[in-house]
C-alpha cells in the first residue's frame, strides 16, 4: 500500500472508528500517528494507559474475525476479577465482516462494563458465546454476530478449579448441534469458577454480617475433618445444555462434572464426576516437587445418553484423569486413564469402552514413561498424561521407553504391543493436530506429518518449510498484556479440525500454510506475511487472510493479511509508549559460591536496567529484587512486554535507580538450618559484583520482594545489613503458622483448604537450581516445629537493620494476618517499619487509584530512609 492510500484508510478507519464509539456510548481514545516528539521518563501514568489485545477466531464459513481487545487500563469499569486484574480483565468483544471495508465495531448485546472474553463460535458461524465477568459474577452469553440478539445461561459456569489451575478440564464448549452446546455449572458461592473472586466474598460477608445484626437467622459455616471415605460424597452442581438461539436450557445430570465430551454422532457424553476432596493422610511423608497434589478426589467416569436423563456410572477403574477422555474418530469407542481404588495415578493405565457397553479393556503401558500434561518431565506435579488420541488398532500416547530418553508417539494396543510411530521424526510436538481412525498428525520442527498405525508417514506441508509452528493463542510480547483466563489453545482438548493451518518461518519470511488433514494428497495453500516479526493469531483459508500482530517501536498493531497481499490496520494500541524514555540495559556475568561448599561454584548471567540517561560516571542507587529462583534479570522491560505487571523495572529506572533481580539458586541456599538459610550470601556476593562496576552507590541500596520474593527480602534483611531500606509486598512471614492457616481469600469458601493445605508447600522436597520447593523443610510442622519457628523472619525481627515497608491486601491468597504479625514483631522490637494495608485487593493492588497511591508512599518511604532526595 502506497503512503498516500495509507494516510486515507488510516484517517477513514479512524473517522469510522470514532463513530462507532461514540454510538457506544465509550469515550474515544485516539492513537496518536508516529510524530517524534521530547522524550520523557515513564510514570505510573503511562503505565496504567496501557492497551492489550488478546485472542482472535475467524468464523468456520470465513465471513467474521471475532477478537478480543483491552482498553488503556484506566479505562476500565471492574478491576475485581481473580486475585490482580491486570492481563485479566477489561476484554472487549469486536468483530469484524471480512468481506466489507467497514471497520470492525463492539458486538452489539453485550455489557460494556463486563470483561467478555471470547470462548467459542457456533458451528454453523451465527452465534459468538462468550464468558462475561462482572462483580464477582460470570456467566456463558450467546449473541448473533453482528447483531443485537444475546440470550444468556444464568447458571455460573464452572470453568476451572484450584489456585494452581492445572485442572482446566472445562475450557471448551462441547456442541451437541449446530446451535447448542453443554456445560457444568456451579451455585454462585461454590468453590472452583468464582476464581477467587474478591467482590463475590464482599458481597457475601455484606450479606452475612447483616443477617446477623439483624438476627434474621444463623451466619456460621462449618468444615469438617474425618477419616470417613469421601470417594461417593458427590461435590453440588448441575450439567447443562444449553440453545444458543432460544436460551433455553435442560439439566442433562446432576452434580459437579468435568470434562464432559460428546461423541462424534452427538448420541453419548462421557464425563468424570466430581467427588468432595479426601482429608490427606497424616502418616504421608514428604513427596519430591509436589505443592498443590490435583488428584486429591476422586473422578469418577460416567457415560450418558444425550437425549434422555439416565447415566451409568463405570466401577473401573475407580477414578479417571478428566482431561483423558478421548472418543475415536466414530464415536463407537472412548478411552480414558485412570487407576483403582488405593492407587495413584503413577499406578494408572489406559482403558477402551465400547460406546454404550460398560466392559473395560486395559491397554498397559507399565514399560514406558507417559509424557505429562505440561510435557515436561520434571514438572512438580502429576497432572496425568498429554492428550492422546483412540486409533481402531489402540491409544496413541507420548511417551518414551524406561530405559530411553526421547518421547515419540507409541501406538498401545490392548493386547499388550507397543509401536513407536514417529521414531524418523525429528523434534516431534507432543500436542496432535488430528486423528481420525487410522492415523495421527504430528508436527516437527521441519514439517507436519501424517502416520498412519502402521508406522507410514507422509509430509503434509511443503518440502523446504522449517520451523513449523501452530496457530494458538499464548501470552507474547506482540500481543501486550493480555493472557485471556486460560492456557496456550495448544493444550486445550478441542475438537479436532480436520481443516488445519501452521505457520512457517525461512529466514525472515513468514507464511501460513493451510493443510487437510484428513486428506493427505490435497494440495496446500499458502498466505505469505510480510512483516518478518508479526505473530499470527488466527488465519482462515475460507477467509482468504490472517490476523497478526506486528510491534511499532513500543505500540502494537493488529493487522488482517489477505492472500491478495492487501493489508488492513484494524486497531493501533500503545502508541504513548513510544513517546517515553525507556530503560537501557547491559548484562553482567560473575560467579556465585556455595555458602556450604567454598568448592562449588555458578556462573550467572544477568542484565542491570539502568536509567534512561544513564552515565557510568555517576553514582546510582541500586534496587535488588529478590525471588526464590536461580536465573538472574532478563533485560525485558515495559517496551519488550507491554503489561503493568512487567513495569516495575522501568518506574524504578524512572526514579533513577539500577534494577537487578539477584539469581538465587536454590540448590545453594539450602543448607542444614533451612531451605533459604545461604540466601542471604548469596545475595551480598549479588552486591559485590554489582558494586565491581563501579557506578552504585553502596550507601543507597534497595531490598524489594513481593510474593514468594515478599517473605525472602523480610529473611534476607534479617541476616544482612548491607541494605538502606526494605520493600516487602504480599507474602507471609512466619512458616509454622502459615503452615495450618488458611489460604487468605479461599477461607470463605474453599472451607476445607484451611486445614493446613499451606503444608504442600513446606513438606515437599525440590532439587536443583530452579525447583518448587524453595521453603520446603521436608518435614511436617507438627513433626519438627523448631526449624519452622527458628527460620521464620517473624522471629527474626530483632536483626532487621533497615526501615522496613511492608504493603499487603485482605483478600490476597496469602493471608494479611501474617503481616500484622511481622509488624507486631517489627513494633515489639522496636524498628523502624511502615505497614500499609490496602481493602479489596487480591494478589497486589489492581486498582489504578491504589496503583498510584503505592507509588506515592513508595517514594515517601524512601524519600525519609534518605535513598532517594525529597521532591522526587
Amino acid at each position: 500500500m502506497c503512503f498516500d492510500a495509507a494516510i486515507r484508510s488510516a484517517l477513514r478507519s479512524l473517522i469510522i472508528a470514532l463513530g462507532c464509539l461514540l454510538c457506544s456510548g465509550l469515550q474515544p481514545t485516539v492513537a496518536m500517528a508516529s510524530t517524534k516528539i521530547p522524550s520523557r521518563p515513564i510514570t505510573v501514568e503511562d503505565v496504567l494507559g496501557v492497551e492489550g489485545i488478546g485472542e482472535a477466531q475467524f468464523s468456520h464459513d470465513g465471513r467474521w474475525l471475532v477478537y478480543n481487545q483491552i482498553p488503556p487500563y484506566n479505562a476500565l469499569h471492574d478491576y475485581s476479577y481473580a486475585l490482580y486484574a491486570y492481563r485479566l480483565s477489561g476484554h472487549q468483544l469486536w468483530i469484524k465482516d471480512i468481506g466489507h471495508d467497514r471497520a470492525p465495531v463492539l458486538q452489539p448485546g453485550l455489557d460494556l462494563a463486563a470483561t467478555n472474553y471470547l470462548f467459542a463460535i457456533s458451528p454453523g458461524s451465527t452465534h459468538v458465546v462468550v464468558l462475561e465477568y462482572k462483580l464477582g459474577r460470570y456467566r456463558l452469553i450467546a449473541c448473533e454476530i453482528g447483531r443485537n440478539r444475546c440470550v444468556r445461561l444464568n447458571q455460573m459456569p464452572d470453568i476451572r478449579d484450584r489456585y494452581v489451575s492445572t485442572l482446566r478440564w472445562n475450557e471448551r464448549i462441547e456442541w451437541t448441534s449446530s446451535n447448542s452446546f453443554v456445560f457444568p455449572t456451579r451455585g454462585d458461592l461454590q468453590p472452583g469458577s468464582e476464581m477467587y473472586s474478591r467482590p463475590t466474598t464482599g458481597t457475601y460477608l455484606w450479606r452475612e454480617w447483616n443477617a446477623a445484626w439483624r438476627g434474621d437467622r444463623p451466619t456460621s459455616s462449618e468444615v469438617i475433618s474425618t477419616k470417613q471415605d469421601r470417594s461417593e460424597d458427590w461435590a453440588p452442581g448441575e450439567l447443562i445444555e444449553f440453545n444458543v438461539a432460544t436460551g433455553k436450557s435442560r439439566v442433562i445430570a446432576e452434580g459437579r462434572y468435568a470434562s464432559a465430551r460428546v461423541s462424534p454422532d452427538q448420541k453419548y457424553i462421557i464425563s468424570a464426576r466430581v467427588a468432595e476432596r479426601e482429608r490427606p493422610s497424616g502418616d504421608a511423608g514428604p513427596v519430591a516437587n509436589e505443592t498443590h497434589p490435583v488428584f486429591d478426589r476422586r473422578y469418577a467416569l460416567v457415560m450418558m445418553k444425550l437425549k434422555s436423563v439416565d447415566k451409568l456410572k463405570i466401577d473401573h477403574p475407580f477414578s479417571v484423569d478428566p482431561n483423558s477422555l478421548v472418543w475415536a474418530s466414530r464415536g463407537d469407542r472412548f478411552a480414558v486413564f485412570g487407576w483403582q481404588a488405593g492407587e495413584t495415578p503413577a499406578d494408572g493405565d489406559f482403558y477402551v469402552f465400547d460406546a454404550g457397553v460398560p466392559v473395560a479393556h486395559r491397554c498397559d503401558a507399565a514399560d514406558f514413561v507417559l509424557a505429562n500434561d505440561q510435557l515436561k518431565p520434571d514438572y512438580f506435579l502429576e497432572t496425568g498424561p498429554a492428550r492422546t488420541v483412540l486409533l481402531d488398532d489402540g491409544v496413541v500416547a507420548f511417551a518414551r521407553p524406561l530405559r530411553g530418553n526421547r518421547y515419540d508417539w507409541f501406538l498401545f494396543s490392548c493386547n499388550g504391543k507397543a509401536r513407536n510411530l514417529t521414531a524418523n521424526l525429528e523434534h516431534v510436538s507432543g500436542y496432535p493436530l488430528y486423528s481420525d481412525s487410522s492415523a495421527i498428525v504430528v508436527k516437527a520442527d521441519d514439517g507436519v506429518y501424517r502416520v498412519d498405525a502402521e508406522g507410514g508417514i507422509e509430509r503434509l506441508t511443503e518440502d523446504g518449510a522449517r520451523n513449523i509452528s501452530t496457530i494458538s493463542y499464548t501470552y507474547n510480547p506482540t500481543h501486550s498484556w493480555s493472557n485471556e483466563f486460560r492456557v496456550s489453545s495448544e493444550k486445550r482438548r478441542n475438537a479436532f479440525d480436520a481443516d488445519g493451518a501452521v505457520v512457517s518461518a525461512d529466514g525472515i519470511e513468514q507464511w501460513v500454510e493451510f493443510l487437510q488433514y484428513s486428506v493427505p494428497s490435497a494440495q496446500t495453500e499458502t498466505l505469505n506475511i510480510v512483516y518478518p516479526d508479526a505473530r499470527v493469531l488466527a488465519a482462515s483459508r475460507e477467509a482468504r487472510a490472517a490476523a497478526v500482530t506486528v510491534s511499532d517501536g513500543a505500540a502494537t498493531r493488529l493487522l488482517i493479511i489477505r492472500k491478495d497481499h492487501s493489508t488492513e490496520e484494524l486497531a493501533r494500541i500503545n502508541e504513548h509508549l513510544n513517546q517515553v524514555d525507556h530503560p537501557k540495559t547491559m548484562e553482567i556475568t560473575y560467579a556465585l559460591t556455595n555458602p556450604a561448599d567454598p568448592q562449588a561454584t555458578r556462573n550467572i548471567r544477568s542484565c542491570l536496567i539502568l536509567p534512561p540517561d544513564f552515565d557510568a560516571k555517576l553514582k546510582y542507587p541500586l534496587l535488588v529484587e529478590v525471588y526464590p529462583v536461580g536465573s538472574g534479570s532478563t533485560c525485558e522491560t515495559l517496551k519488550d512486554a507491554p503489561y503493568p505487571a512487567a513495569s516495575v523495572k522501568d518506574l524504578w529506572t524512572a526514579r533513577g535507580f539500577v534494577y537487578l533481580r539477584a539469581a538465587i539458586p536454590l540448590d545453594f541456599a539450602r543448607n542444614q538450618a533451612g531451605p533459604i538459610a545461604g540466601s542471604d550470601e548469596l545475595v551480598e556476593q549479588t552486591l559485590d559484583a554489582v558494586a565491581n562496576t563501579g557506578f552504585i552507590d553502596s550507601k543507597r541500596v534497595v531490598l524489594y520482594g513481593f510474593s514468594q520474593g515478599g517473605v525472602l527480602a523480610l529473611y534476607i534483611a534479617s541476616q544482612s545489613d548491607r541494605f538502606s531500606a526494605v520493600i516487602s509486598m504480599n507474602g507471609w512471614a512466619d512458616f509454622f503458622s502459615h503452615y495450618f492457616g488458611s489460604r487468605g481469600l479461599t477461607r470463605y469458601f474453599h472451607l476445607d483448604q484451611n486445614g493446613g493445605d499451606n503444608r504442600w508447600r513446606y513438606e515437599c522436597v525440590g532439587e536443583g537450581v530452579n525447583n518448587i520447593c524453595p521453603y520446603g523443610f521436608g518435614a511436617s510442622a507438627l513433626s519438627a516445629p523448631g526449624i519452622y519457628a527458628q527460620s521464620s523472619p517473624v522471629a527474626l525481627a530483632r536483626n532487621i537493620t533497615a526501615p522496613v515497608l511492608m504493603v499487603h491486601s485482605d483478600l490476597d491468597y496469602f493471608d494479611m494476618s501474617q503481616y500484622d504479625e511481622m509488624f507486631g514483631a517489627l513494633y515489639r522490637a522496636g524498628k523502624e517499619a511502615r505497614y500499609v494495608r490496602y481493602w479489596g485487593e487480591g494478589h497486589g493492588p489492581s486498582s489504578p487509584a491504589n496503583i498510584r497511591d503505592l507509588w506515592r508512599r513508595i517514594d515517601r518511604f524512601l524519600t525519609e530512609a534518605g535513598v532517594i532526595e525529597t521532591g522526587h
